[in-house]
Order: structure tokens, then sequence, then C-alpha cells
């Protein structure tokens, strides 16, 4: 392999640390500029006021008195709009990027530093690569590609960058340790391939081969994930969910939707909709898949069963009386039982939320 002639400064790799922090950087000023003020404009505007009012008094133990005048009904809306959309700047704001920005610069700097002097003794004299310069540009190669791909997708957070900043300040322990027992000549491809590992990967990891040396029989208990069960909930959503501290349904199904929404950055819609399936399944189990088909998907669609079986369109409530022997019969449930555990959902106030951001019911 031939080798270039590179300037013996040090300017070349202090310049080459900057351009792959600066690298590093760009997605996450990127993101805060466009990304982090489209999203608060999804969360903004996916509720009409009726239900932002709801969520303030159901989720944020807020009291409304209700307008009587034109006046004083422009006035409430405008309350109830700045109180919801401040609600994300103070949760979320940009400023609470700036110290883990700052963070991540003060770890990746040096270790960047140590990985341009490496590469560039690749290009210029000495075409091996040492255990801890692989390790670095493992590391480095996942977090970039992590910041890319969720200032793409618009979810980014706080923790995703304090994250990437361990990632970085880890990789040389870690893939040291795992390349000293391997033979030397692969001892650098092992520290870079461990490098791209995620973190919960790499933790797994760890377990498995801590239990295997030291024979603990720790890995076993692992208890099965409730998340997936829903409907449209893939592990990758799943592992967004729990990344904000959401692991059973149940936590899932009276968890504040719209503080869920800004932590995982999954769209306010879709969160409103697992919610609602989250609520039902606390009901009704696996018995919720017997239930879609008939067009009771969650909690939200149990509630406008309940509405219509209730209501005074003869029609609609013909429609209804004729679906709750079938629904029943299909849960495998009596159906007194059945219709009592819908009113246990329709009346919950988590449901009257959800009904209004499904809705967009009227005031």
């Amino acid at each position: 392999m031939g080798s270039f002639n590179l300037p013996s400064t040090d300017i070349l790799p202090l310049t080459v640390s900057l351009l792959l922090t600066g690298f590093l950087i760009y997605p996450l000023c990127n993101f805060l500029v466009y990304g982090w003020k489209r999203k608060q404009e999804e969360v903004d505007n996916s509720l009409v006021v009726s239900a932002k009012r709801t969520y303030l008094e159901v989720f944020r133990n807020r009291s409304f008195e209700r307008p009587k005048t034109l006046e004083a009904k422009k006035e409430h809306y405008n309350q109830v709009d700045r109180e919801f959309s401040e609600l994300y700047g103070r949760r979320y704001g940009r400023r609470r990027f700036i110290v883990p920005i700052l963070i991540l610069c003060a770890i990746s700097l040096p270790e960047n530093l140590y990985l341009a002097k490496g590469l560039i003794r690749l290009l210029a004299a000495n075409p091996v690569l040492d255990g801890a310069t692989a390790a670095i540009a493992g590391a480095y190669t996942y977090v970039a590609w992590d910041f890319v791909s969720r200032v793409q997708r618009r979810n980014l957070v706080p923790v995703d960058i304090l994250r990437g900043a361990l990632r970085i300040a880890i990789a040389v322990p870690v893939g040291l340790a795992f390349a000293a027992s391997i033979k030397e000549e692969v001892a650098p491809f092992i520290a870079f391939a461990v490098g791209v590992f995620p973190l919960n990967t790499l933790q797994t990891i760890l377990r498995r081969v801590a239990d295997d040396k030291l024979k603990l029989g720790l890995v076993a208990d692992v208890m099965e994930d409730q998340i997936p069960a829903l409907s449209g909930v893939d592990r990758w959503i799943a592992d967004r969910i729990e990344d904000a501290d959401m692991t059973t349904i149940p936590q899932l199904a009276w968890c504040d939707p719209i503080d869920l929404s800004m932590r995982s950055s999954l769209p306010l819609e879709y969160v409103i909709d697992i919610v609602s399936q989250a609520l039902a399944w606390v009901y009704f189990a696996d018995k919720l898949k017997q239930l879609r088909p008939l067009g009771l998907r969650g909690a939200y669609e149990m509630k406008v069963l309940m509405d219509d079986f209730a209501g005074k369109d003869l029609e609609t409530r013909a429609k209804a009386q004729a679906v709750l022997p079938v629904a029943a019969a299909a849960a495998n449930i009596p159906q007194a039982g059945f219709v009592y555990a819908l009113l246990q959902i329709a009346e919950d106030p988590a449901t009257k939320f959800l009904y209004e951001a499904s809705a967009f019911s009227p005031d």
C-alpha cells in the first residue's frame, strides 16, 4: 500500500479534528434552527382549542371557567392556546440543548484529535490501525449516523446528545476490552465493530459475556415486552417509548400523551392512537385483537360506540345495539360485563381527552 506525503505539522490534525467535530454538531444545529420549530408547530397545531383545554384540565390540573360572552370566549381561547403553546418551550426549549452540545464538544474534540492523528499516520507513513483509533472511529461512525438519522426524522431530544457523548467517551476502553481476547491481527476490526454498536446492544452483550464467564444466571430472567403487543408498534417504536420511561401498557394507558409525544418525538396523532389502544387493552388484554375487526380498535372507538348506544338518533342507536352482542361474543365476555367495561372506558377522563383530540369535537 502506498503512502501520501503529508506535511508534518500540528495544524493538520487539529483541522481534521475540528472538521470531524463540526460534522457531529452541524445536524444538531440544523435541527435547532429548522426541525425544532417544525416539531413545536406539529404539537401545537394538532389539537383544537377544546381538546387543548381538556388536556390542561385532565393532565395539568388546570381549571377554567366557561365563558358566557363572545368577547370572553375569544379571550378564553387565547389563554388556552397560549398556555398549551408554552408547554413545549418550557419543557423542551432550545436552551435545554446547549449544555448537552457543550458536553459533546468537550468529549469529542480530544478524541477526534486522536482519531485525526491516527488517520494521518495511515495515509502518511504507517498503514497499521491501532485498536484505540479503530474504537474511536467506530463510535464516531455510529454517533454521526445516529444524529443525522434522528434529525432527518425530527426525533432528537437532549438525552440523545448526551447518549452520543457517552458513547464516544467509552469507545476506547470498551473497544480495547473486547479486542483484548482476540488475535492481534483482527483486534482493530473488533474494536471498530464494537464501537458501531448502540449502547443498549452493547449493554446486552456485556451482560451476556459477564454472565457466561461468571455463571451468575442473571440473563435468563427477562420479562416479555408488553408495548409491542399493541397494533402498529414495532421494536423500534417500542424502544422510543421505553426511552420515555414507558415499559408497560398500563403506564402507557394513563400517561400524558402530549408529554410522551414531546419526549419520544413521535407524531401526536400516532401517540393518541396507541394510548387509546393501551387504555382498552387494560380491560380486554389480548381479546382486543378480536374486537379490532368490529371497529373497536381502542378507547376512542369504544366511547363512540357507547355514545351512539345512548344517542337520540334511532338508526345510529340501532346499529350500536346490534354491534354490542356480536362484540361481546367475539371477546367471549358476558354482554352485561362487556357493556360495563365499555362504560368504564368511555367515562375515564383520559378517554375524554382522547375523544376530543381524535374527533375534533366542537366546543
